[in-house]
């Protein structure tokens, strides 16, 4: 038998950072391999300058060797390196130091963010939302890595309706985010969502669900608490975790996700379910985010409403996402084995 593919997951502690190495993760773990992973946390090695040193790594990144690779091992604070098979990491400031462990150790390495100072070639597979390189290790996945798919989903949710005697309850999901890359809410603005949504809910005869997370305020998760009856929604402050919720995305008829979070959208398009983002009127979000929110339109995994008119979509069947988000997994897992060639 073979041994477990050894992985090393840099993390600066980014919720989303980490959820996309996840979700690389269970990409390699789908493909039939057995893998151990270790967290290792990373820092920057002197606080106060992390700015100058962001800068220093990033230009020494352009040309690795043993020099530049020791200089950039000093700029960062980490736990020491083992016999790692894999590197993996997310986030532009991950980069130099997920290379030069790379070529330090002989492993072969895995990145996701926008591209800088260095050279996608240094990379054993560098993943981005549109192509950055003409080199066969940039691999653009239809969706972005996340820990969701649809016959996992259907597996928990078919559980939980058995076990909760649900067989005859239809629900809608609202998943809310909050302030961030470059979306910002009102308070009039949240009233206005939850409103449109319990609205909604009421005409579709379907029971709200709401699943929070850590961006999403506090005051709004207590009123949604204390106003809703809604037993089976995940409360992420109230839990002070993040709860799972691969199950709701099963059970909701109808799913609504705030547009200001790349990974709850990704994660509701992977249940393969039709999902409806609902934005507010304040949007500056840089390109690389807009970018994916117009591939999911592209690829009819998503449509966009603003949170003033929440309504539901009947354009596409739910069985034909589906199909088109398991291939597309698949087509990603494919690529990826490609270009890890793994034993």
């Amino acid at each position: 038998m073979n041994n477990p593919i050894k992985i090393c997951h840099l993390s600066e502690g980014i919720a989303g950072h980490n959820g996309q190495v996840l979700g690389v993760i269970k990409t390699i773990k789908d493909a039939g391999f057995e893998v151990v992973v270790e967290e290792v946390k990373v820092g920057w090695s002197i606080g106060p300058i992390r700015s100058i040193l962001r800068f220093i790594t990033r230009k020494l990144s352009r040309f690795p060797n043993k020099i530049s690779i020791r200089c950039i091992q000093a700029c960062y604070s980490l736990a020491p390196f083992k016999d790692f098979d894999i590197v993996i990491s997310s986030g532009s400031n991950l980069a130099p130091i997920n290379l030069a462990l790379a070529k330090k150790y002989q492993a072969k390495n895995i990145h996701m963010s926008s591209i800088r100072d260095w050279s996608v070639g240094d990379f054993t597979a560098y993943i981005t939302t549109t192509q950055v390189s003409f080199l066969p290790n940039n691999l653009r996945p239809k969706i972005v890595p996340n820990q969701f798919d649809p016959k996992n989903c259907e597996e928990q949710g078919k559980e939980f309706i058995e076990a909760n005697n649900l067989q005859d309850q239809q629900y809608s999901l609202l998943v809310i985010g909050g302030d961030g890359i470059g979306y910002t809410y009102s308070d009039e603005e949240w009233e206005i969502m939850i409103r449109q949504f319990i609205s909604f809910c009421t005409n579709a005869n379907t029971t709200p669900l709401f699943i929070t997370s850590r961006r999403t305020p506090k005051e709004l998760e207590e009123k949604l608490i204390n106003e809703q009856d809604s037993p089976y929604s995940v409360f992420y402050h109230a839990e002070q975790r993040r709860g799972k919720f691969h199950h709701l995305l099963y059970v909701a008829n109808h799913i609504f996700v705030t547009e200001d979070s790349s990974t709850m959208i990704s994660e509701a398009v992977s249940s393969g379910k039709s999902v409806i983002s609902v934005y507010p009127q304040s949007i500056k979000t840089p390109k690389k985010y807009s970018d994916i929110i117009d591939k999911y339109q592209r690829l009819n995994f998503v449509e966009r409403r603003s949170l003033r008119i929440i309504q539901a979509t009947d354009s596409i069947q739910d069985r034909d996402i589906s199909i088109a988000v398991s291939k597309a997994l698949k087509d990603f897992q494919t690529s990826l084995m490609d270009r890890l060639q793994l034993d």
